[in-house]
Order: C-alpha cells, then sequence, then structure tokens
C-alpha cells in the first residue's frame, strides 16, 4: 500500500512530526514539498506563539493562535497536538507532558486552561472557558457587529472562567467541557458528553449534562 497523505486524518494513519532541523529534514520527513512547507510553517508559528517544551510532535493542521503574550502559553515535554488552541487577549493555556488532542480538537482560552500531565483528548472534543459570545442579546449584536468590522463598540460582556483537568484524563470523542469545571485526576469523560460541572477524581463521567456513572477501579477490576 502506498505511503498516505501526510495531511491524513490520525485514524488514516496521518503522521505528527517532530520539530524539522530544516527543509531538507522536513521534506524527508513527510516526503512532500508542499507538506515540508507547511511543516516548517506550523513549527514557526508555535514557537512565535507560545513556550513549546522538548519533544514535541505536531500534525500539519495543528493551529496555536495567540492574542495574548507568548509566555502565556506552555506546552510540556512529548505532547501531541493535531488541534486547534486559541487564546484571547487575557488568555492562558497551560498544557502538561506526554498530552494528546486529536484532530478536530478545539480549545478556546479567554481567562486560563490548565491541562495535566498524561492527559488524552480524543478527536472533536472542545472545551471552552468562556461562553465565545455575551448572553444579552443587545450585548450579542454588538459583539458581533464589532467582529464584523461594523462598529467599535465594545461595551459587552463575555462570561468567562477558569478550567482546569487533572492528569491521565482521557476526554472521548465529542466530548465538550464548559467554563469554571474542574476534572480530577484519572477521570474518564465518556464520548459526546457536556461537563458543565466538576468531577471528581477516579471515576467515569457521562451524560448531557454529565456525572459520575462508576468508579473507575471498580470498573477496571470488574
Amino acid at each position: 500500500m502506498p505511503a498516505l497523505c501526510p495531511f491524513d486524518h490520525a485514524f488514516a494513519d496521518g503522521p505528527v512530526f517532530l520539530e524539522p532541523s530544516g527543509f531538507l529534514a522536513a521534506l524527508k520527513m513527510t516526503r512532500s514539498l508542499a507538506a515540508a512547507r507547511r511543516l516548517q510553517a506550523v513549527w514557526r508559528s508555535f514557537h512565535a506563539a507560545g513556550q513549546i517544551g522538548p519533544e514535541v510532535r505536531l500534525g500539519l493542521g495543528a493551529r496555536l493562535v495567540n492574542r495574548n503574550k507568548r509566555d502565556a502559553v506552555t506546552i510540556g515535554r512529548h505532547t501531541v497536538s493535531r488541534a486547534v488552541l486559541r487564546l484571547e487577549p487575557a488568555g492562558r493555556l497551560t498544557i502538561g507532558e506526554r498530552c494528546y488532542f486529536g484532530d478536530g480538537v478545539l480549545i478556546s482560552a479567554m481567562n486560563h486552561i490548565q491541562i495535566g500531565d498524561g492527559t488524552l483528548f480524543a478527536h472533536g472534543v472542545q472545551v471552552f472557558d468562556n461562553n465565545t459570545h455575551p448572553v444579552d442579546a443587545d450585548e450579542r449584536e454588538r459583539h458581533f457587529a464589532k467582529i464584523l468590522g461594523l462598529s467599535k463598540n465594545t461595551d459587552y460582556r463575555i462570561a468567562h472562567a477558569p478550567v482546569t483537568i487533572g492528569r491521565r484524563c482521557w476526554l472521548g470523542m465529542n466530548a465538550i467541557v464548559f467554563r469554571g469545571v474542574t476534572i480530577g485526576d484519572d477521570t474518564v469523560v465518556a464520548g459526546g458528553s457536556v461537563v458543565t460541572s466538576d468531577l471528581p477524581s477516579g471515576i467515569i463521567a457521562s451524560g448531557n449534562p454529565a456525572v459520575p456513572v462508576r468508579n473507575l477501579k471498580e470498573f477496571v477490576a470488574a
């Protein structure tokens, strides 16, 4: 079977890449002129936007959009990202070591999102520490007008609160985590779940809203 395109989804064996030492190294890694250029561009953008630990691996679709200062982002060693990570002007993002962010993962930080070592995000997971838009309709209209460049009015409020996700957690595909939530160490969030309130350590949570459904140790021992 021929080698698959390096732009592919992880489930189609799309690869992730260590930082290349130069264009020839990027070309050897990707075997494609377009992919080699993209790989270099992705790595340049990550270094410009955040503090990236050693032996991090990035997919060609990975993005880091940081509207705050560079030191507002920390990504720990051996982390793998195929995700879109976005920080607003006051946002901060702290990612531990050996984390994984699959295809379609979206993280939006307006306050502070912290993710512990060894935590895994399946494809499609979304984590927002903010409401994205104002809840009040008048404020929301002003906000969107500013986004469109039709107004400079900033008389609106977007609710936000920090999110903390502990060590060795696993968030299943298409799970969503909302503002103000803390998830304890080792906890598993089932695919499609919507986390709107704190979850303790060492449990399996499921549902909308997500609630504990099983003790993890009991589940593993069963």
